[in-house]
């Protein structure tokens, strides 16, 4: 496993690394020294400035990207909430996932403002209902278990662009809103 981890160390940072440093050898060469310094740093700072983002990227999340994201479903929080956890990531399967404390107002106004289907002992999977995975309209779906009330979304993106799934789950004995998204 730490040998995966370093071929892709060298991988992400020597290939960069090395065309860097090949331009500030070729500018040096030519007696350019100064101006090799300078596309030097000018390709270096991006980088940086980008796999920094990469690595700070779900510390950054803040409770106004929770906001946006839970608006998108039509889902508004008014009052605080506390973000709990937050974490996002894979290569092939994107998925981002975060976990809010939120009033009991808040939770009363999403559990109100939707129909419930009395489906509680089985998992609706509102993909399987669509005829073209890659086409077709946004398929919505809102039932509960015995410890939750879930939104569940599915919306095809077009031909050859994963799909995108958005579960909300609330909590039935704690006032905790758990999100999912997974572009699969």
């Amino acid at each position: 496993m730490y040998t995966l981890y370093a071929l892709i160390f060298l991988i992400w940072f020597g290939i960069p690394g090395l065309f860097i440093y090949l331009m500030y050898w070729i500018l040096k060469k030519s007696g350019r020294k100064k101006l090799g310094t300078i596309v030097s740093i000018v390709l270096i700072l991006p980088f940086l400035i980008f796999t920094l983002y990469l690595l700070f990227d779900d510390l950054l999340f803040s409770k106004s990207d929770a906001r946006k994201l839970l608006s998108e479903q039509h889902i508004t929080l008014n009052d605080d909430f506390k973000i709990i956890s937050n974490q996002s990531g894979g290569l092939r399967d994107y998925t981002h996932q975060f976990e809010l404390f939120i009033s009991e107002k808040d939770k009363q106004s999403f559990i109100d403002q939707r129909t419930w289907s009395d489906k509680m002992d089985e998992r609706i999977e509102v993909h399987t209902s669509a005829v073209d995975r890659y086409e077709g309209d946004t398929l919505r779906a809102n039932y509960h278990h015995n410890d939750s009330y879930i939104y569940s979304m599915y919306r095809p993106n077009g031909k050859g662009i994963a799909p995108t799934f958005i579960t909300i789950r609330v909590s039935k004995s704690k006032n905790t809103l758990t999100y999912e998204e997974i572009l699969d």
